[in-house]
């Protein structure tokens, strides 16, 4: 096992000797674990590392920056510095427990195949949302689903898209149909853009699907999930809202809330009913939650509580803002619940909004 990143030989030597407490009681090893100096070391040492590297491994983490941007990273296991043995275990089984990536697509059969067969680009609408609201590599995860659900040659754009050797749209519109059937909760709609041979001769297929990409082009629309989306109250269980990227949905019992403002990785909600109304303001850190003013709830952005479980880094994450949350008297918002992560919740303190596939849909 590496350990990497620096930290003083006072925190080292905890570490360390935490560290051979859990394996000796028969923890898993995990591939590496990081400690982070508060300097970002760790970052550049973990970023290189290929994803399955990256799940396999855990970040001890000296702040909430630390532990979100292991989130980013797709790290396996987080825990806390100074660390205890029970979270040591708990972020040793996470990352032992976390799913490979799924299979990666070569561009280059693609390009074997560019002059012969047509070449679809299947991306998402309304894309700076849903990265926001399900992170990049969730959506890449869908992208991956779909392509191995046609079965046709494909690859994996860092946009995230995905380019399909297809020749009717009709067959990508019915597997995401079913796909989204069977992920429950909010799933985005598909754009999709035929690339033409003259298109993909003007510097390759790549270039070709970026220029595409960025022009707006679009040949057919899929649609996703229809909203607005339910949202339920903790411990209560009651449904107390819903939530909608779209101004035109229909409006239902209690609280409706829409994006408004968009930052860099988290929005600002407009929330509208006549039991609660205001702004939702998305937060990243207990100091954040402290610092809130003259808003209705607080809400953790999509992208941060997504795989949500006990050792993970959303679980470290989502636990402090919750107790953060809970000391102001605010509802914490937290989406994308499945069903382990709707179990963790119910451990959490305070007044907690969800969403996600473990909420029913009326």
């Amino acid at each position: 096992m590496e350990l990497l990143g620096r930290l003083p030989e006072a925190l080292r030597g905890g570490l360390d000797s935490v560290i051979s407490g859990a394996l000796s009681g028969g923890a898993p090893e995990p591939s590496w674990v990081a400690a982070d100096d508060g300097y970002g070391v760790w970052v550049a040492e973990v970023a290189e590392r290929p994803a399955a590297q990256r799940a396999a491994g855990v970040v001890a983490a000296a702040s909430a920056d630390a532990v979100a941007m292991a989130q980013r990273l797709g790290v396996g296991g987080a825990m806390w510095l100074p660390p205890s043995s029970l979270a040591t275990i708990e972020a040793f089984k996470a990352a032992a427990a976390a799913a490979p990536p799924a299979l990666e697509f070569d561009p280059a059969v693609l390009e074997a195949l560019g002059a012969e067969a047509p070449v679809r680009i299947v991306s998402f609408a309304d894309r700076e949302f849903w990265r926001v609201q399900l992170g990049e590599r969730a959506l890449a995860v869908l992208l991956k689903e779909l392509a191995a659900a046609i079965g046709a040659p494909a690859a994996i754009l860092p946009w995230p898209a995905l380019l399909l050797s297809s020749r009717l749209p009709a067959g990508v519109s019915e597997a995401w149909r079913e796909s989204a059937s069977s992920i429950g909760g909010a799933v985005p709609g598909l754009i999709i853009t035929e690339l033409t041979v003259g298109a993909m001769r003007e510097g390759g297929m790549l270039q070709a699907a970026y220029r595409a990409l960025v022009g707006g082009a679009s040949e057919a629309e899929v649609a996703g999930s229809i909203g607005p989306h339910p949202v339920h109250e903790l411990p209560q269980g009651r449904r107390v809202g819903w939530w909608t990227w779209k101004e035109d949905q229909a409006r239902f019992e209690g609280w409706l809330a829409a994006p408004a403002e968009a930052g860099e990785d988290r929005y600002r909600w407009d929330l509208e009913g006549e039991s609660e109304q205001g702004i939702v303001k998305e937060v990243l850190s207990a100091t954040e939650v402290a610092e809130t003013e003259g808003t209705a709830a607080v809400r953790v952005p999509g992208w941060a509580c997504r795989g949500l479980r006990p050792g993970v880094p959303a679980g470290l994450l989502v636990t402090r803002l919750a107790e953060a949350a809970a000391r102001r008297g605010l509802p914490l918002w937290i989406p994308n619940l499945d069903d382990e992560g709707l179990r963790f919740v119910l451990g959490l303190p305070g007044r907690l909004w969800v969403d996600g596939p473990a909420v029913p849909v009326p």
